[in-house]
């Protein structure tokens, strides 16, 4: 049986786990937090957007470039930085908000999450977690006729691929979600995905890191760091750690999210990915609270019903490597949030802030792919997307990994 060690226990690597798991291999999951779901998949947005793949370069960001580098819009950040990495990839994500690049890219991404909303039901029949999973439909509010025109060749495009949706005004849309009532805006109509959900992403990581335990015998090593690869040759056989054994093995699957800076696990080249720092706030639900997840598209943030709690995400910030969380960005975020659905969450209570960097590709399609080690293989830069297109990315892993014949696994060569 062939062993499989996985570096990353978030959304992704968990997902990833799973995916190898069911087809018979040996899968040792590893990440340097304490626990599964620690990372950038700690509190995102938790919506589980199926039909809103939407890359981040796009023609309409490009058009509004200029008023975001003159920090005319909260909702982005951006802060140039003395680094070639960082240059390259700006000009990539440039290259890629042409027309043509953003429609190329969005379909492949949308491949992904069909994948995913495939796969859901079949995890979740297969074992029981619980992690507040609700297919909750999506509003998006678009705050101008001119908004909701300017999304017609996309919208098109989804409708093509197979995604439900449907443009109605917001009397129609409060009689599938009252909340809307409270919204504190201007809403011209309103675009409704009936098949989106919405769901914990950290408890969906531990629920499931537990079922693979009992289910399968997938082990995992939790609080500890790899370090390097041993090789066999110019094959993986293992993985180093700062204050453990080496751990024999002949795959090695990298799905660090956040933590993407393994360089010398990583052959991924320069400018193949940056971090977008996005915030969050979690807080109880009032009576008044949506029970559909909302895109409030003019304040560039969503809000999301998991449980009896109400998720509010957003703000994307492009700058420095190393992630700072800074307070006065996430005012802006409950500032933003309070002023467009205040009633809907208890913002009396403490609210539950949240920052993490989502390394994110300048296409913003994953890197899914084998690295120049053989059996080694990377599964990284989902940027916002990570939730949306975790047991899809996996599958298409998966799949790249059949092709690779058994190794014996040995500790001969340090890396």
């Amino acid at each position: 049986m062939a062993h499989a060690a996985v570096i990353g226990a978030g959304v992704v690597g968990v997902a990833t786990a799973w995916a190898l798991c069911r087809r018979g291999y040996d899968v040792t999951l590893i990440d340097r937090l304490p626990d599964a779901g620690l990372g950038t998949s700690a509190a995102n947005g938790g919506q589980l957007s199926y039909a809103f793949g939407d890359a981040l370069a796009s023609p309409g960001f490009l058009r509004h470039l200029p008023a975001i580098l003159l920090n005319h819009d909260p909702a982005y950040r951006v802060r140039f930085q003395v680094d070639p990495e960082f240059l390259i990839w700006s000009l990539r994500f440039l290259w890629n908000a042409r027309a043509s690049a953003f429609a190329a890219n969005t379909r492949a991404i949308l491949d992904l999450t069909r994948e995913t909303a495939r796969l859901m039901p079949e995890l979740l029949g297969e074992v029981p977690l619980s992690f507040d999973h609700e297919r909750s439909g999506k509003m998006i509010l678009y705050p101008s006729p001119e908004a909701c025109s300017a999304g017609e060749d996309l919208r098109a495009m989804k409708r093509s691929l197979g995604f439900r949706q449907d443009v109605m005004s917001k009397n129609e849309a409060m009689a599938i979600e009252p909340a809307l009532a409270h919204y504190n805006g201007s809403i011209a109509s309103i675009l409704w995905s009936p098949d989106d959900a919405v769901g914990s992403p950290d408890r969906f990581c531990r629920d499931l890191v537990a079922a693979l335990r009992a289910r399968y015998g997938m082990q995992s090593r939790f609080g500890t760091e790899v370090v390097g690869l041993v090789r066999d040759g110019n094959h993986v056989s293992g993985l180093a750690f700062r204050d453990r054994q080496v751990l024999p093995c002949d795959r090695v699957v990298i799905a660090t999210g956040a933590s993407a800076d393994l360089v010398p696990l990583i052959d991924r080249g320069i400018g193949a990915l940056w971090p977008v720092q996005g915030y969050s706030l979690t807080a109880p639900a009032t009576e008044q609270a949506m029970r559909v997840s909302i895109t409030d598209l003019s304040r560039k943030m969503v809000f999301a019903r998991l449980g009896d709690q109400i998720r509010v995400a957003g703000l994307a910030d492009i700058g420095p490597r190393r992630i700072r969380f800074d307070p006065a960005r996430f005012e802006t975020l409950r500032e933003a949030a309070t002023e467009a659905f205040g009633p809907v969450f208890d913002g009396s209570a403490a609210l539950s802030p949240w920052s993490g960097g989502r390394p994110c590709t300048p296409s913003s399609r994953p890197l899914l792919k084998r690295s120049s080690v053989e059996g080694v293989y990377l599964n990284l830069g989902h940027g916002t997307l990570g939730w949306s297109l975790c047991l899809g990315a996996a599958e298409r892993l998966a799949g790249l990994m059949r092709d690779l014949p058994g190794r014996h696994t040995t500790r001969s060569v340090a890396a």
